[in-house]
Parts: structure tokens; C-alpha cells; sequence
């Protein structure tokens, strides 16, 4: 499960799946609630979206999909059938044969045994879980439709089903929760000994509803969020979970292979309403809404929203912030090995404001001080 920098050589692959159950109060993701599950016409839409693709940019028969990570929405309503004939799709045109992560995300109240077995024997070999918290009260303010007891049931069937790699997303910072029902939650899924916890702070985003009824709802002040954060960073650690991104921490060996692409700059392709891509240096994002993404496709258009291409400057700095991101940070030999310039060259004002204000540090790599992971949007406003 091991996989040193020099395995990344494949393309990562994203499939965006925008269809729950209902829509939770605090997302912002582009989600469509549905009432009878009929996903068909997306994926008849998604596999044209792939076709006019690659009649444009012939993918290079050296390069191979490594990651295959499909998120939404709530991908685990998709029925076993339908996953599977989407698969043999994918597979039908491009190669899957150095393949070594396949992430499916879930909800509890959607994960059902005959779906994930399936799901197992198509190749699902990663599960991440919408677990958010194991608060009863919190849970119904967020909107979700799960318990805290289903997700520890449904942690457990899947264990049961024979998955070995299992991720559960946790927020902290929430509506009414004071910091001993935070520090609960955070026990009750480092309990469960999953390989990979996601722990990020709760954004009001503009435009939900948690954020238009937050008068109704407590929140925490500065100096518990800091400690939520801090304490639950040290709790996740002693349990042998390695913080190696901001809100993300594994077991030795478990990191989220795909999400490492996004930090580290490197290719992947992303379909479906909303998705976006990195490859041959041309950052993409797909138009958000159902209908427009339709209209696109039935023109013969790939549904871009935003392309550009990267170059000099550009696309330096976009490696720098998305790098920063990792707790290990830049390695100034590999930005020397893509860019043919030196770091502290391209970049050396900014450095030594963040170094002044104790945000970054240099050592081997360059990478965020503990005080810069609280403050890192400051940090990464200095690359945009």
C-alpha cells in the first residue's frame, strides 16, 4: 500500500456523480436531490462526454490510469448493475491495467451489502464515508439522513464485505456542539481503526441554508476551534494517524492516492457535471448545471465552464499552493526538475513575508508552520 513520489506516473480519473437523496444543509458541492433513483441518462451523457473527448485529446497509450475515485453527491446509490457496465466503459478506452486505487464516497444510509459486494467485485478496493459526526442532535441541524449508530453498523458491514481501506470524513467547528461532543465524535471514528480520517472545519458557504439560518445556531469562537483542531490533530496522531495534509490524516501507507495528484500537481481527468481536469498543463471545469451540461453535449461541445492553459508564472504558483497543502511540503529539487528555475529565484519575496509573519518554514522542503495550517488561505493568497 506503500507509494514513494516516483509511483505517481499514471492518470488520475474523476467521475462526478450529482444525485443524493436530499440536499444537506451545509453543501455546497453540486448535488441534485431525486426522489426516483434513474440515473441512466447521466451516464448515457457521461459516456458521450468521454467519447468527444477523446476524439479531441487522444490519451497517449504510455500513460495509464492509476486512480479511479468517483464522488459526488452520493455515489453509493448508484445500483451494482449500473457501476459495473459504467466500468467496463471506462475500461473499454483507456488502460486500467496499473490501476491500484478505485475510491467510491458513501453515506451510511445508502450503503447496502448485495450494492458493495458488487461494488468489490468490480474493483472498489477504497470506501470514503459521509460520517461528518457521531452527534444525533448535530446531525439533524446538518441535514443528513444517517444516525451515528449507521455509521458504525454500516463501517462494520463493510469490513465484513472485505474492504481493508476505509476513510471517514469528520467536521469540526459545528452548529451547537460544544468541544467534549466534538472530542466524542473524534473518539467514536478513531475507535472504528479506520486506515484514513478527513478532519476539516465547517465553512458556512454562501448560498446554503446552514449559512442562511445561522442566527438559529451556536458557534464556537476562535480559541475552541483552535483547540478542536489542535487537540484533535494530537489525538488522530497518538492513535498512529500521520497528518500529512491540512485536513487529512493516514495511517502509514493509506494516504489517498488520488488526492496526492490534486496536491502534487500532477494529471487527471475529471467528467461529469461540475468536474474539472489538469492535464497537459490545461486547468478545466465543467458547467454546473444539469441542463446546460446536457445542451453541451447534445452539440457535439465538451461542457467546459473554464479552461486555461498554465504556463511560466502560472503554473508555478499553482504547484507552489496546491504543494503547500501537504504537511511535508515543496521539495525544491522537484521544482527545479519541472520548472528548470529555482524556488527561492521565482518566489523569494513571497517567502521571506511568510517566514517574517511564522507561516512557512524552510528546512529541506518548504512547508507550513503550524501556525501557517490555521492561516494557510493567507499563505496561499501570496501564490494566486
Amino acid at each position: 500500500m506503500a507509494h514513494p513520489k516516483s509511483s505517481f506516473k499514471g492518470i488520475g480519473l474523476y467521475i462526478h456523480f450529482p444525485f443524493c437523496v436530499k440536499k444537506c444543509l451545509y453543501c455546497d458541492f453540486v448535488s441534485y436531490s431525486v426522489r426516483v433513483p434513474n440515473f441512466r441518462e447521466y451516464f448515457s451523457y457521461l459516456k458521450k462526454e468521454i467519447e468527444i473527448f477523446l476524439k479531441r485529446f487522444p490519451i497517449n497509450s504510455a500513460l495509464h490510469i492509476e486512480t479511479l475515485y468517483i464522488g459526488g453527491g452520493t455515489p453509493s446509490l448508484i445500483n451494482g448493475i449500473d457501476l459495473k457496465d459504467l466500468v467496463n466503459f471506462l475500461k473499454g478506452h483507456f488502460d486500467f491495467s496499473h490501476l491500484s486505487e478505485f475510491t467510491v464516497e458513501a453515506n451510511p444510509e445508502s450503503i447496502e451489502r448485495t450494492r458493495f459486494e458488487i461494488f468489490k467485485q468490480i474493483g472498489v478496493n477504497r470506501v470514503s464515508i459521509g460520517a461528518q459526526s457521531f452527534n444525533d442532535k448535530t446531525l439533524k441541524i446538518l441535514g443528513r439522513s444517517h444516525y451515528g449508530s449507521d455509521v458504525e453498523e454500516k463501517f462494520y458491514l463493510l469490513r465484513d464485505i472485505g474492504f481493508d481501506n476505509i476513510n471517514l470524513d469528520l467536521i469540526f467547528a459545528l452548529p451547537d456542539e460544544d468541544f467534549d461532543m466534538q472530542k466524542y465524535s473524534l473518539r467514536k471514528a478513531i475507535s472504528l481503526h479506520p486506515e484514513h480520517i478527513s478532519y476539516y472545519a465547517l465553512m458556512l458557504e454562501r448560498g446554503t441554508l446552514l449559512n442562511r439560518n445561522r442566527k438559529q445556531y451556536k458557534f464556537i469562537d476562535e480559541d475552541i476551534w483552535v483547540k478542536e483542531f489542535e487537540e484533535g490533530e494530537e489525538m488522530l496522531q497518538e492513535n498512529g494517524y500521520i497528518h500529512y495534509e491540512i485536513s487529512n490524516y493516514a495511517k502509514k501507507g493509506f494516504e489517498c492516492r488520488h488526492n496526492m495528484k490534486y496536491w502534487r500537481n500532477l494529471p487527471y481527468l475529471g467528467f461529469g457535471v461540475s468536474a474539472g481536469g489538469f492535464f497537459h498543463n490545461v486547468r478545466y471545469v465543467n458547467v454546473k448545471h444539469l441542463e446546460n451540461y446536457y445542451k453541451k453535449i447534445d452539440q457535439g461541445k465538451l461542457p467546459y465552464s473554464f479552461k486555461r492553459k498554465l504556463e511560466g508564472k502560472a503554473l508555478k504558483s499553482e504547484y507552489v499552493f496546491m504543494g503547500l497543502r501537504l504537511l511535508e511540503g515543496i521539495d525544491p529539487a522537484d521544482y527545479y526538475m519541472r520548472f528548470g528555475s529555482f524556488f527561492e529565484d521565482d518566489f523569494g519575496k513571497e517567502v521571506g513575508k511568510l517566514q517574517k509573519l511564522g507561516l512557512i518554514k524552510i528546512k529541506d522542503n518548504i512547508a507550513l508552520t503550524k501556525k501557517g495550517i490555521r492561516f494557510s488561505n493567507v499563505v496561499f493568497r501570496e501564490f494566486i
